[in-house]
């Protein structure tokens, strides 16, 4: 095999590897174990931990360095605790490397990599951003064992508003293995909680949660009328509500959006009534009183209902 081949080969592997290579794969690619010295002498090939190198530069990517880790730990590894929370986007903070191996065996530290050791079950494990991790079911399951409730809580927000994660399957996690570490934490967690459906932000998610509290019948979620997604639509009552969150709703123009938006719906005879985040998390009692309000004073519903266009949801 010539240098340009092998070369060539590597680069691909690291590509699909987050910028590393171990050296078993670069022996299984025919390198001899002169050639790997060579390389790494000349830079080439930059250590990461024992056994794993970076190919030509260290990446800033936090994933390079969580999928170096798993790499390091060899067959079997997966990603895991806050590093895999981390990945999945339930937590935004910096998260240290955290791998569980499937064995007993050996130190709990490697390389800078903590180490957890036990056998998952197969439908526990799978690949996200091509690096082998604990599904997001199981990542909450080991957060609770590490993690305050005010992490988990946030984290498992984070999990709904993004993997669309309903709060069954966890709960039958919970239920199954009662003498679970953090089984108590998840449990604070779950009170309350809703399918989150189609929602695209916390306050969203948190909205629904205020209307399952306060007895509201749960509305159609993000479902398109002609070229607009109200976030939330009771069509039967011809209400909907939107939730204004700072992200999406704090430029000039997208509050001009919006005021285009209501008129819209409006023409199509739908009371629009707008939320903000002290509306639904600081005065969820007086917010969902506003709520049945607008229900008391819209028209039953009749033949105009027709003129309520639904569609698949975005």
């Amino acid at each position: 095999m010539g240098d340009r081949d092998d070369t060539r080969r590597i680069a691909g592997l690291a590509a699909r590897q987050h910028g590393n290579v171990t050296f078993a794969q670069l022996r299984a690619l025919g390198l001899t174990r002169g050639e790997i010295e060579g390389r790494r002498e000349a830079g080439w090939l930059i250590p990461r931990h024992t056994g794993v190198f970076a190919l030509g530069y260290l990446p800033a990517e936090r994933a390079s360095g969580w999928h170096a880790g798993v790499l390091a730990l060899g067959d079997g590894a997966v990603l895991s605790h806050t590093a895999a929370a981390a990945l999945w986007g339930m937590l935004r903070s910096g998260a240290a490397t955290e791998v569980t191996v499937p064995t007993t065996a050996g130190h709990l530290r490697r390389d800078g990599i903590l180490v957890h050791r036990q056998r998952l079950p197969a439908a526990h494990v799978t690949t996200h951003r091509g690096i082998p991790v604990t599904t997001p079911i199981r990542t909450l399951l080991d957060l609770a064992a590490v993690a305050s409730l005010s992490v988990l809580s946030k984290a498992f927000e984070q999990a709904q508003v993004h993997l669309h994660l309903p709060p069954a399957p966890l709960a039958a996690e919970v239920i199954a293995r009662p003498r679970r570490r953090g089984n108590a934490k998840l449990r604070r967690v779950l009170a309350g909680s809703v399918d989150p459906a189609a929602v695209r932000s916390v306050l969203e998610l948190r909205f629904l949660r205020m209307c399952a509290v306060h007895g509201i019948p749960r509305p159609q979620v993000n479902v398109r009328i002609g070229i607009w997604t109200p976030d939330f639509l009771w069509s039967d009552r011809r209400l909907v509500v939107e939730t204004d969150g700072y992200d999406f709703h704090r430029t000039a123009a997208a509050r001009r959006r919006d005021a285009r938006k209501d008129e819209a719906l409006r023409a199509l005879g739908l009371t629009v009534v707008r939320l903000t985040w002290s509306d639904v998390v600081e005065r969820p009692a007086a917010t969902a009183q506003r709520i049945r309000d607008h229900e008391c004073h819209l028209d039953p519903p009749g033949a105009d209902r027709d003129d309520i266009r639904g569609g698949s949801r975005t």
